[in-house]
């Protein structure tokens, strides 16, 4: 009984130590075609003669769009606007009544909004609370927000705000979802779906004038961080602006006037106001508004 039991034993703790050993020998191949197949790789050259420049890599063809990069806002709402900010609409298709819209709102702002914005809209999410932006979240209990168009709030998800302080999301949140959390938003203000001021209707205009940057005060968004009234918000007040010294976060200071004006406006980020985040967007902008901008600001005395 002994001999069986220590051959046994043997057998066992042989088969238990051998593990393999390096060979320098090819390894088998169970199925060879799906190791030497033909296929071509976009970093290396074509040289099946297929392409007359050689490049396996190839640009998309003219006049087509690939799959995932079709510009679906378009397709589900018209008259956004070229910013997304002009319309005051909710788009047909979404219902933003119905108690399912904003219950799927609802879960689609706890996870990519309240980290920031609070759970109850407030602005005092974790993140804002550790202080580690920029800009701190608005609340959305404010009646400035209160008073923004769905457009404005849907490019805000879309495009994001104040140089990333909040970035877009556009690639986490899909179209119909990002209406659907302004649905959910707007039963948090506890104000109509569609309300806000109309958009504002900016004329063309040929020559500059404080009342033509009146309007664009208001069209381009300035409103959000200048106030016209003293008031401390993101960016610097227009009051009393024009002449007045201001101390640079870079160190020095510098007088506002009709040149630092127009560099702040074209290049926000080459000479910001110490103690102000360097939030400020670069805007598109023609001379003719540049100039109308800087006359409103001089104005507001």
């Amino acid at each position: 009984m002994r001999a069986p039991l220590l051959i046994a034993l043997v057998l066992c703790s042989t088969l238990t130590a051998c593990r393999g050993g390096e060979s320098d020998k090819p390894p088998v191949h169970f199925i060879p075609n799906m190791d030497t197949q033909e296929k071509g790789k976009a970093y290396r050259r074509d040289t099946t003669g297929l392409f007359a420049d050689g490049r396996m890599m190839r640009a998309p063809v003219e006049g087509t769009v690939a799959i995932g990069h079709l510009d679906e806002d378009d397709t589900l709402h018209e008259g956004l606007g070229t910013d997304g900010g002009t319309t005051q609409k909710f788009p047909v298709s979404i219902a933003f009544d119905d108690a399912a819209v904003k219950e799927h709102g609802k879960l689609r702002y706890d996870i990519y909004c309240a980290t920031c914005h609070g759970v109850l809209g407030d602005g005092k999410g974790p993140t804002a609370l550790k202080g580690g932006l920029m800009v701190p979240p608005p609340s959305f209990h404010d009646p400035r927000l209160k008073g923004l168009l769905v457009g404005k709030i849907y490019a805000a998800i879309k495009n994001g705000v104040n140089n990333g302080n909040m970035p877009s999301y556009a690639a986490q949140i899909p179209v119909e979802d990002r209406w659907k959390i302004i649905a959910y938003v707007r039963q948090l203000q506890g104000v109509p779906p569609e309300s806000g001021e109309g958009a504002v209707v900016v004329p063309a205009a040929t020559v500059a004038s404080a009342e033509h940057g009146a309007l664009l005060y208001k069209a381009k968004g300035c409103v959000a961080c200048h106030t016209l009234d003293g008031t401390r918000t993101v960016g610097p007040t227009w009051k009393g602006a024009f002449g007045r010294k201001e101390a640079l976060a870079s160190g020095g200071e510098v007088t506002v006037d009709d040149a630092y004006l127009k560099e702040s406006i074209l290049k926000p980020m080459e000479k910001v106001v110490a103690g102000y985040p360097p939030a400020m967007p670069t805007l598109p902008l023609t001379d003719i508004e540049v100039d109308s901008l800087i006359l409103f600001i001089k104005a507001q005395q």
